[in-house]
């Protein structure tokens, strides 16, 4: 799919892209009012069964989330689980945070097929290095990180992950903040940075705007100096998006949509189309509003 400046229609993915402590406190400038949307994780009570000498030593040994058979939030069971050390390039992890996304829905019903199973649900969290690989350089223990993407398992106490996959976490940012939008904010800051540079003046139509990354991308493209145009579907919605920084709030259930934007650029249209619904307006959007491809 090539990009054209007009009518560019880009579908929602989490899309990864490498950031810096630096890029964190660009997020959290630019995006000053975040509902956080991730959990601390609590210190282990006493209610937490003890292992017994016969299993594998306690200190190797942490509390998760684990799924056995896909469904329904039924599935998800608390379990003891074997953790191990670091290997050369890896760092263990205590979570201090852990972000909760849609994708992780997906993945427990089976939209999305896990590599094993039974698996560890999430996508993101923040935590306390404790543990570093033999030889490892550029972490240590004690280091504030966070991490997005693969690999998944962020539903747990504690987790080993590839030290390349984890960024500082600056503290002046909440882990609890942290957590909540680094797979979102990632993403938001591919769509509007790199894969269309949002710019003042442009003209912007943000489908599911009141969503995670949406709601992300109205903050982020108003603070750019763009006019947002942003589709929902119900009046509860419609208020959090105009929160957002939405100018324009379509009631997509209510309204035609492809009516509302050419009124609102009186006949113009937007320089970019934002779209996580999918092919309930993927076509409507190509034909009627002229993408080029």
């Amino acid at each position: 799919m090539s990009i054209s400046p007009k009518f560019t229609k880009i579908h929602h993915r989490q899309i990864l892209h490498s950031l810096g402590s630096s890029s964190l406190n660009q997020l959290q400038r630019a995006l000053p009012e975040i509902t956080p949307r991730a959990i601390r994780v609590p210190s282990r009570g006493s209610s937490i069964r003890p292992i017994s000498s016969s299993a594998v030593a306690a200190s190797n040994m942490v509390k998760a989330i684990r799924v056995h058979e896909l469904g329904g939030p039924e599935v998800l069971k608390w379990e003891d689980v074997e953790i191990g050390e670091p290997k050369d390039g890896e760092i263990r992890v205590k979570n201090k945070a852990i972000g909760l996304n849609f994708i992780d829905v997906y993945f427990r019903k089976g939209v999305y097929k896990a590599s094993t199973m039974p698996f560890t649900p999430g996508m993101e969290a923040v935590g306390v290095v404790t543990a570093v690989g033999p030889g490892l350089t550029g972490r240590k223990v004690g280091d504030l990180v966070a991490y997005a993407g693969t690999p998944m398992g962020a539903y747990a106490e504690e987790q080993i992950l590839p030290a390349e996959k984890v960024i500082p976490v600056p503290p002046s940012i909440d882990p609890v903040i942290a957590a909540s939008i680094i797979l979102k904010g990632m993403t938001a800051q591919f769509l509007v940075r790199q894969c269309f540079k949002v710019e003042p003046g442009h003209t912007v139509l943000i489908h599911a705007a009141a969503g995670g990354v949406g709601s992300l991308l109205c903050q982020w493209a108003n603070a750019l100096g763009a006019t947002v145009i942003g589709t929902v579907s119900t009046n509860e919605k419609a208020a959090q998006a105009k929160e957002d920084g939405c100018h324009h709030v379509i009631l997509y259930k209510e309204e035609d949509f492809v009516t509302r934007v050419n009124e609102i650029t009186s006949g113009n249209g937007v320089e970019v189309v934002y779209d996580s619904v999918g092919k309930d307006t993927f076509e409507v959007m190509v034909y009627t509003m002229g993408f080029m491809w």
